[in-house]
């Protein structure tokens, strides 16, 4: 006669081997990830630039707000970018100066030249390959670049910069940056972002984003005819990231762009947007 008990028995031994098995495994699997997400965090900033002008800006001075903080070691406001490691792209550095500049205690982006030049260049047309034709026969695209527009040259071109993966040396505040990270500066507080979504002047905010409408001053001395339109924007953005079964990620951003039109001589409130908590925690 079989003896349930005994088998009942056996059963309860094995299931509780199998529990601690499956929780030594567990275990194991958390300690791998949690071993995988600490060796791979690493925390970075982004920064980029864009301008661009329809005409020539004569005796310009640009002096256009960068990311910075309080440092409360040194009691001064220091800023994350460091021009060299700044990519430059369709900006003569022979006519124009391009550094930092602390105005009021703030770091400034200053640009400045004598003259500043538009740049356009022409469209490129695809060209159709017919049947049994050799790409490699096809004459090749050519960019023609001009200092006005033209039928030939009709495309503005932006200069920009860009300075990617500024390590900070610790783990970036994604949520609440506001006073312990680097943003647009000086900076004031005009609005918070709705929840909802949507456009804002000239931006637009994805649903369920957190953040604020701010308003940064750029300082701006140049010569312009009245139809002249000089084009601004800046994005900054800091960023964490670590590897658990895929890249994982968290961070908050910053844009400000503006369009001036004519000649400029004085300070100029822009508006901008700064998105907080963004990614996963």
């Amino acid at each position: 006669m079989v003896n349930l008990s005994n088998i009942l028995g056996k059963v309860l031994i094995g299931a509780g081997i199998l529990a601690v098995l499956l929780f030594i495994l567990i275990a194991l699997i958390a300690g791998s990830l949690g071993q995988s997400a600490s060796e791979s965090f690493r925390s970075s900033y982004h920064y980029d630039l864009k301008i661009s002008t329809s005409g020539p800006l004569e005796d310009a001075v640009l002096l256009i707000p960068i990311p910075s903080c309080y440092d409360p070691e040194t009691g001064v406001n220091v800023t994350p970018i460091n021009m060299s490691l700044a990519s430059f792209r369709n900006f003569d550095r022979n006519t124009i100066s391009v550094k930092i500049e602390h105005v009021g205690g703030i770091p400034m982006l200053n640009i400045s030249a004598d003259r500043i030049d538009p740049i356009y260049k022409n469209r490129i047309v695809p060209i159709p390959i017919m049947p049994g034709q050799n790409e490699s026969e096809l004459p090749k695209p050519t960019h023609i670049y001009s200092d006005r527009y033209s039928e030939e040259t009709p495309v503005l071109v932006e200069m920009e910069l860009y300075v990617r993966d500024t390590s900070p040396g610790h783990e970036i505040d994604t949520r609440m940056p506001i006073g312990t990270e680097p943003l647009f500066a000086p900076y004031r507080i005009i609005g918070n972002l709705s929840s909802s979504g949507g456009p804002i002047d000239d931006y637009y905010v994805s649903p369920r984003s957190s953040g604020y409408v701010v308003e940064v001053p750029f300082i701006l001395s140049f010569d312009a005819v009245d139809e002249n339109v000089l084009t601004i924007s800046s994005n900054f953005q800091g960023v964490n990231q670590w590897w658990v079964l895929g890249w994982q990620s968290n961070s908050y951003h910053e844009r400000v762009r503006h369009e001036f039109k004519g000649a400029c001589n004085g300070t100029y409130p822009v508006k901008g947007i700064l998105v907080t908590g963004e990614g996963v925690y």
